[in-house]
């Protein structure tokens, strides 16, 4: 269906000589005055508007007005005598998307009205972009019933409008990057960039590069200035989702940008000026890095402005088979299964696992099931050898810190064993990334 213009012009002729040029490419409507053009306006959506700044009666920067009142998205192109361009200067500040002057050329014409409706199309796309993110982004979509997960809301809740720093915390699979979208994604600054920095993911010679930009020759292969990532958070949200594998080095940048709002990119000489708000993410305890020295005490106070514990799975009683209801339902969508549910045993079996890789390995314990089981209850027989093992089934007490890492240095190490070695196989069925592997791997001396 082609797209529709209005045009608005005192002069009939004017009209019909926009109307003969485009009428190839596009459904044209004519006014010949400012009333007729507006009620015409009122009853039909159109996608441009064309209208002439002087005319009797209702003027050009009127029509301008009451249209961006109706649809302030809707490209208006006005049409001016040579000797008023500061008539047309005016309706551009008003939102007019351009203009042209008369006597007009025709390519001219066409090549505005390409460029005004193509800039139409992407802010359409644009606009449906975000309610689909804001969708999937709702905050009813983050599950829980616990007093643990409660309060974790309470927090979420009253964070969302606000533009303070936050620092969210909790386990490796607890969900915490669904948080930060979540927050951008309801927040004021929904309409600009999340931009997610893994800080643990890219190595250390990089990530200054990936993070500030780089002018050109800062380093061998810098041919050309490059933005970086908190640049293309301008307006928006910069997750710096583990933080505390940040180099020292780095923080000091962070730092700068969370104070003066300003950075230096690679081999620059001049800040770059920038507003996001940061909300950093660890699984680590931040507060014993600043001990140790590895993380810089002022950084951490910036940073915690307000901090959201996420709660391990294991701490959040039922909402363990809230979420398997949930996984259930999004799979059958997705795979076209029929799956109803878990039986009592696999229930019981639920609750009492610790479920070391949080709310990530559930998902993948469902997921799994749900293409295996062919039928429409999900029973112990579906499930991966480690929930059919006894020992496998005992619930762990959550404040046993000691307990815990064992139990995860003991998963860790069966899971790379089953796997021959392979830790990037072993890092996607763990639901990390390699670099949270490795470093786990170390920090239990586990042999391979």
């Amino acid at each position: 269906m082609p797209e529709k213009i209005l045009v608005i012009d005192d002069e009939k002729y004017i009209c019909d000589a926009i109307a003969h040029i485009l009428k190839a490419d596009f459904a044209v409507t004519t006014a010949t005055n400012g009333e007729e053009g507006l009620k015409i306006a009122e009853s039909i959506a159109f996608d441009l508007v064309i209208s002439d700044i002087k005319m009797d009666g209702i003027s050009g920067l009127d029509v301008l007005e009451r249209i961006m009142k109706l649809d302030s998205h809707l490209p208006v192109i006005m049409i001016t005598a040579f000797g008023s361009i500061d008539s047309a200067m005016e309706a551009v500040r008003m939102g007019a998307t351009d203009y042209i002057t008369k006597p007009f050329v025709n390519e001219d014409l066409k090549l505005r009205v390409k460029k005004a409706l193509e800039a139409r199309r992407l802010q359409k796309e644009n606009i449906e972009l975000r309610a689909k993110l804001s969708e999937k982004y709702d905050f009813s979509r983050i599950i829980g019933r616990s007093a643990a997960m409660r309060n974790a809301l309470s927090l979420i809740e009253k964070a969302i409008p606000a533009s303070s720093n936050l620092l969210i915390t909790g386990e490796t699979g607890t969900g915490k990057g669904l948080v930060a979208e979540t927050i951008h994604y309801n927040s004021p600054r929904k309409e600009k960039n999340f931009v997610a920095v893994n800080c643990g993911a890219i190595p250390e010679q990089l990530l200054e590069s990936q993070l500030f930009g780089h002018k050109k020759g800062a380093f061998t292969s810098a041919d050309k200035d490059a933005r970086g990532l908190v640049e293309e958070a301008e307006g928006g949200t910069l997750f710096l989702d583990e933080i505390g594998e940040m180099p020292l080095a780095l923080q000091v940048k962070i730092l700068r940008l969370i104070q003066d709002r300003e950075f230096l990119p690679v081999g620059g000489t001049k800040p770059v000026t920038v507003d996001a708000r940061i909300i950093a993410a660890t699984n680590q305890d931040l507060a014993h890095l600043v001990e140790e020295h590895r993380f810089r005490q002022d950084l951490y106070y910036r940073l915690n402005v307000i901090e959201i514990e996420i709660p391990p799975l294991r701490d959040r009683g039922e909402d363990v088979l809230l979420l398997t209801s949930h996984f259930i339902k999004h799979l059958n969508k997705e795979s076209g299964a029929h799956v109803v549910g878990i039986d009592k045993v696999v229930e019981r079996v639920f609750m009492d696992y610790p479920w070391p890789g949080n709310i990530r390995e559930l998902h993948n314990v469902i997921e799994r099931a749900v293409v295996i089981c062919g039928c429409e209850v999900i029973t112990l027989e579906n499930l991966p050898e480690r929930f059919r093992t006894s020992g496998h089934t005992g619930k762990i007490n959550p404040h046993l810190k000691e307990a815990h890492e064992e139990f995860e240095a003991n998963y860790i190490q069966r899971i790379c064993a089953e796997n021959g070695g392979d830790k990037e196989l072993a890092a996607k069925i763990l639901g990390v990334d390699l670099a949270t592997l490795y470093r786990k791997i170390k920090k239990y001396d586990i042999k391979i």
